[in-house]
């Protein structure tokens, strides 16, 4: 075991049905704990050896680059592949391409280089689902720009079940001919495949053959044409599309759970973390039969706490009261019943995470 966690995958030539290979498609909690959990706490590593100042400026960048109400996630993922692009290609950051091709160097360990590895080898790809395999965790999907390219894409549960003809666009981790999301992947359907094509020709104006490597770089405007072209076909932000004028969309991920505390405990216990906010408290205690409401907010360069790495201390970093605040999602808890909202299925991972740490419950 010590030494399938110090070398799978990189050092290993581990199978796909192994129930530690976190790219296995019926081992979700091995993705999530490896990867999914990882690309988080990696991006503190790589924060740290560019320095926060670097690291700012270029999360800064890319977070201009995409259309307002994107994912915090995206926007985190993406300024790694950037940064891992420029240290790679001999740009930029000597000490990360340093420590990454240095496999006796101690500060980063097996499972961290794995991110990084995938992560640097990542494709940003316009996909449409050509199978949807009922009932098996995996969907087969064509490379929209190279028909002939085809993947299996594995679907640990981050989203809704997709159709037959779904579009996706995003950046995807690559591993044996199969595809793993990068939070923030566009989801469309398919009647807008070919104004989104036009669309993205248009914009990356470059040779057919090129269109791939063009999409690399260009992920971030590109995301913003296929998004608005899908908020158009579903009157998204039109008077009398579903919302009330001014009003924000309600979260799109739920869950809900049984306390197994009764509600004062649970409401103490997150009053007492930084990231939850109760909406119009009581002035005097709370409400014991009806519903006390906590909206949850983040710092825009950071997320939840995650899990280390193997081998990686724990990183408190201090939060900087005068930052301005992300909303992520809320936290709903009445006389017997919690529910968590969250904008996004990977948000509501970590908000899971989190909330189950800090309040007993068990599922509804």
């Amino acid at each position: 075991m010590q030494r399938c966690v110090a070398e799978r995958v990189i050092e290993q030539m581990c199978p796909l049905t192994c129930p530690f290979n976190p790219f296995n498609p019926d081992a979700p909690k091995a993705f999530d704990a490896i990867v999914g959990k990882g690309l988080a706490a990696a991006s503190r590593w790589l924060e740290k050896t560019v320095g926060p100042s670097e690291w700012a400026r270029r999360f800064d960048a890319m977070d201009r680059r995409f259309a307002p109400e994107r994912d915090l996630p995206l926007i985190a993922y993406e300024t790694q592949w950037t940064i891992l692009d420029l240290a790679l290609s001999d740009r930029a950051f000597p000490r990360v391409k340093e420590v990454l091709e240095d496999k006796e160097e101690r500060s980063l360990r097996n499972d961290a280089r794995l991110v990084f590895e995938k992560l640097a080898r990542s494709k940003a790809l316009f996909v449409q689902v050509t199978d949807a395999n009922p009932s098996l965790p995996y969907y087969t999907v064509r490379n929209v720009f190279e028909p002939g390219e085809e993947y299996l894409y594995v679907d640990f549960g981050d989203q809704e079940p997709l159709e037959r003809g779904a579009l996706m666009f995003g950046r995807f981790l690559v591993h044996e001919n199969c595809l793993y999301v990068i939070p923030g992947v566009f989801v469309g359907t398919a009647d807008v495949l070919g104004g989104a094509i036009d669309a993205i020709l248009e914009f990356l104006d470059t040779e057919p053959d090129q269109v791939n490597e063009a999409l690399q770089r260009a992920l971030p405007e590109v995301w913003n044409l296929c998004t608005s072209i899908q908020d158009e076909r579903d009157g998204v932000g039109e008077l009398g599309g579903g919302e009330e004028a001014g009003m924000p969309p309600e979260d799109p991920c739920r869950a809900s759970f049984y306390l197994d505390a009764d509600k004062h405990n649970a409401i103490e216990a997150l009053k007492r973390h930084p990231f939850f906010s109760e909406v119009d408290p009581m002035e005097f205690g709370f409400d014991p039969l009806g519903e006390t409401i906590f909206d949850i907010h983040v710092l825009p360069v950071s997320s939840p706490p995650v899990q280390p790495l193997e081998g990686e201390e724990d990183l408190q970093e201090p939060i900087d009261e005068e930052a301005q605040v992300v909303r992520v999602g809320s936290v709903y808890v009445g006389p017997e019943k919690m529910t968590i909202t969250a904008m996004n299925g990977v948000e509501m991972e970590l908000l899971k995470g989190l909330i189950l740490e800090l309040v007993a419950v068990s599922d509804s």
